[in-house]
């Protein structure tokens, strides 16, 4: 009976603790400055450089307007950190930003004091989407959209779900940008976007050496950049009457009328998944890495062949698009050695795993004199619900 007095004494301690306790120094929500986006800008004063960073903030309880934009200015980014909140009626917070954005302009200066801020709060959201974007930064943020959303919202679904297309990876976040920082063999690329009609899209792939922005792959090109890239991705792959008839092999094709018909309207398109595997190994001083690609998709579109397509075609159009496939990951792969010059493909990852992170491989010097060699092999799952337009 004492054990049970005893503990039902305790319980109303515990009770009455907790009913005369407050939330100290707490805020409600309306009184909040809850991050949506920022974006880090740069400007010149003076020959000087400024850095601008502008936040997007939410409005509570308001009817007219669902989010308002602060900017601040300063040498450093906490220095206009605390220029921005001079401005803001609010408490600002961190750890619910959705998107970051970074100017190519600021890209190109470099980013190394954007990374090491992120990294060291604690409180900084590591699942938030970033991507480099054209022009300034509050544009973007400040968009006069005649949506419900955010503009903050907006850029973030465009960049969760670019990945069903054009093989992008799946949410370049920041925990993956210091990945892509820090990890030995590995390279920042990032999506570019710009404002296209009032509406942000994807452009292309924003490429760093180090910590600078240094090339730009545009959209067409990012297609087979991002498939040599990725492990894994989706997109749409196609086959042209007009402009891929040095691909087809004729005599076989040759009961195929529409194919010898030069149009824009005759092509064949699928939509395809593709997974990559590397091999690498050593000759003669010089990295050899043996790039496997393999793409299935389903026909989407059909107005190249015109008649059904049997096992016997779907073999013929599976050996066309290797053929083509290949050519263009072959020229992707010389003009990354030899004009973008450095390993934006992440293969010296592949050589730190086999021969160690003090074998040097992994240097840009390595991965120009290393042979790089592609095989690509293509499967057609299925012609749709017709196999005759």
């Amino acid at each position: 009976m004492r054990v049970i007095k005893c503990s039902f004494i305790m319980c109303e301690i515990i009770f009455i603790c907790l009913m005369l306790c407050s939330c100290y120094n707490m805020y409600p929500i309306e009184n909040l400055g809850i991050l949506l986006g920022i974006g880090y800008d740069m400007e010149y004063d003076d020959d000087k450089i400024v850095f601008v960073d502008p936040a997007e903030i939410p409005i509570i309880n308001k009817e007219n307007k669902e989010s308002i934009v602060y900017t601040g200015k300063g040498n450093t980014i906490y220095q206009l950190v605390q220029n921005r909140m001079s401005k803001m009626p609010t408490k600002f917070t961190v750890g619910t930003e959705q998107i970051s954005i970074i100017s190519e302009n600021r890209a190109k200066i470099g980013i190394k004091d954007i990374i090491d801020v992120i990294f060291r709060d604690t409180n900084s959201n590591l699942n938030c989407l970033i991507a480099v974007n054209k022009g300034k930064c509050k544009d973007y943020l400040d968009m006069n959209n005649k949506t419900d959303e955010t503009n903050s919202m907006i850029i973030y679904d465009l960049l969760t779900f670019s990945h069903f297309a054009n093989f992008f990876q799946e949410k370049v976040t920041v925990a993956e940008l210091f990945k892509m920082y820090y990890q030995e063999g590995r390279k920042i690329c990032v999506p570019y976007i710009d404002i296209n009609n009032n509406k942000p899209e994807i452009t292309g792939i924003a490429l760093f050496d180090k910590d600078k922005m240094v090339f730009k792959v545009p959209i067409n090109e990012a297609i087979y950049f991002n498939i040599l890239k990725n492990g894994k991705g989706k997109g749409y792959l196609y086959l042209s009457a007009k402009e891929d008839l040095s691909y087809f092999n004729i005599e076989e094709f040759n009961d195929y009328s529409l194919i010898t018909t030069p149009s824009e309207q005759n092509y064949l398109e699928i939509y395809a998944d593709s997974k990559k595997d590397v091999k690498v190994s050593m000759i003669e001083g010089r990295l050899k890495y043996n790039i496997n690609i393999s793409i299935s998709g389903v026909i989407m579109c059909n107005t190249l062949i015109n008649q059904y397509i049997d096992k016997d075609t779907i073999g013929l159009l599976e050996e066309v698009f290797t053929k083509k496939i290949k050519e263009q990951l072959n020229k992707e792969v010389s003009k990354i050695q030899h004009v973008y010059q450095d390993d934006y493909l992440d293969l010296g990852q592949y050589a730190v795993a086999k021969y160690g992170r003090n074998s040097k491989y992994a240097s840009k010097e390595y991965f120009e004199r290393s042979i790089i060699e592609v095989e690509v092999n293509v499967t057609i799952k299925s012609v749709g619900r017709n196999s005759r337009l």
